[in-house]
């Protein structure tokens, strides 16, 4: 019989091939003890050599979001102990993003972030600015923050 067309499956991950391939697969298996690497998110068994994670949805939690993201901690949390959390247009609450005024991230002072919906922050960062602007500079104008009994800030709108 050909060498070339008997095939065998990988001991680690059962991947059927062409039996003059398949030391060279088992060396490099994701599967194999010796290369087996966890997910730092899910600890799922990692398949892609190079990655951290096992998916991009734990790629955007690892990345993209909690402490590991540089500005997610500051300016989010920041907008959202001084504003409430939700579109200051539509009362959006549940995806709410934060927008810059001046349009640096770096900026986190309370009165530079505002929260927005998705929809009606790309209304501003569009040609449809005129329909959310004056709204935008409205609520920042009555907006103002007061000191609570524990110490802690929080929004309090003009009544």
């Amino acid at each position: 019989m050909n060498r070339n067309l008997e095939k065998r499956n990988c001991i680690f991950c059962n991947t059927r091939m062409a039996i003059q391939n398949i030391r060279v697969h088992e060396k490099s298996c994701y599967l194999n003890p010796i290369n087996i690497r966890l997910c730092e998110v899910c600890n799922k068994v990692i398949k892609n050599k190079g990655t951290r994670t096992c998916s991009f949805a734990c790629s955007n939690i690892r990345f993209h979001s909690g402490e590991n993201h540089g500005n997610w901690k500051n300016f989010r949390s920041i907008c959202f102990l001084y504003h409430k959390k939700e579109c200051i247009i539509c009362k959006e609450k549940n995806i709410v993003e934060v927008h810059h005024m001046d349009e640096n991230k770096k900026n986190t002072n309370p009165e530079n972030l505002v929260p927005l919906c998705p929809t009606h922050h790309k209304y501003w960062h569009s040609g449809f600015r005129s329909k959310v602007e004056s709204k935008v500079l409205e609520y920042l104008s009555t907006w103002k923050t007061v000191i609570t009994e524990d110490n802690k800030f929080r929004f309090k709108d003009k009544a």
